[in-house]
């Protein structure tokens, strides 16, 4: 894992917190390739420090994307799903993929190298190595289906420049598709060199990108239309957690500034809806 710089490193996090989940009895997430993964890495998981309640954002933030992407793909056919910064990411496996979806999973060269090794391909699966800002790897992805781009954990550790730069391609590419993430807002940005981050490698006063308010994008990126938030407090997995930490939810579930904090999921669509001219 030397080969990989920090930012690439923090693959480790969200591949850590998948694959302890909580509680281990009765899993949130359920992803036992996450768990196999750790397994066949070489190098010493116990050096990625996950504090209070990373595992848990982790887990919760990965069954509201998946309940997203499933959503999509079941109203649109042979739609393509672009999993920008995929990581070591296995949504593939996790939900039902319906026949002749394409799926690309995009990432560092060193990055896509690794999973390569670690995890099998799955059926309709492209993978991409690309840095960004540079999309030119569209050319390669069909602009005649409808499109989900999903980024878990990316968006916060890139610019505001390149951010925008990517959707614009994204956008001006496909004809119409949705995008998903999880976002950050500018105070947990200016903080993302944390414990956690900082413990594969991230430096201190790193800065990653945030939004005070979700039309803060479709402002960066017209092609953008704002369509829902969700916060890790209104999720329905919080009926499993205990009492007192469901009592916090619901106290932060109409604080949305202090909400936005935690787990915060964001989507939006773009291009011509689908029966309109």
């Amino acid at each position: 894992m030397d080969h990989l710089d920090p930012v690439q490193r923090s693959l480790l996090i969200t591949l850590k917190g998948r694959a302890e989940d909580f509680p281990p009895e009765a899993p949130i997430l359920g992803d036992p390739i996450a768990a196999q993964i750790t397994e066949r890495l070489d190098v010493d998981m116990t050096r990625v420090r996950l504090t209070t309640g990373v595992p848990l954002a982790i887990v919760i933030r990965s069954r509201m994307l998946d309940r997203l992407v499933t959503d999509f793909l079941r109203r649109n056919r042979r739609a393509v799903v672009v999993e920008l910064g995929c990581g070591l990411e296995t949504r593939q496996w996790r939900i039902d993929v319906p026949d002749g979806t394409e799926w690309y999973n995009v990432d560092f060269a060193p990055v896509m190298e690794l999973r390569g090794r670690v995890l099998p391909r799955a059926g309709g699966d492209h993978p991409v190595a690309a840095a960004l800002p540079d999309c030119g790897w569209l050319r390669d992805v069909p602009d005649d289906r409808a499109v989900i781009v999903v980024a878990d954990g990316l968006f916060g550790f890139l610019d505001p420049d390149t951010v925008a730069t990517v959707l614009r391609e994204i956008t001006g590419h496909f004809p119409h598709g949705e995008l998903v993430f999880n976002a950050y807002t500018p105070l947990v940005a200016r903080m993302i060199a944390n414990t956690t981050t900082r413990s594969v490698g991230l430096p201190k006063g790193y800065r990653g990108f945030g939004i005070a308010d979700p039309r803060e994008l479709t402002a960066r990126c017209p092609g953008l239309r704002f369509v829902e938030e969700q916060t890790g407090v209104t999720a329905p997995e919080t009926a499993r957690l205990p009492w007192f930490t469901r009592f916090v939810a619901r106290l932060f579930a109409h604080w949305p500034a202090q909400a936005r904090r935690g787990v915060w999921v964001l989507r939006y669509a773009f291009g011509a809806e689908p029966g309109r001219v």
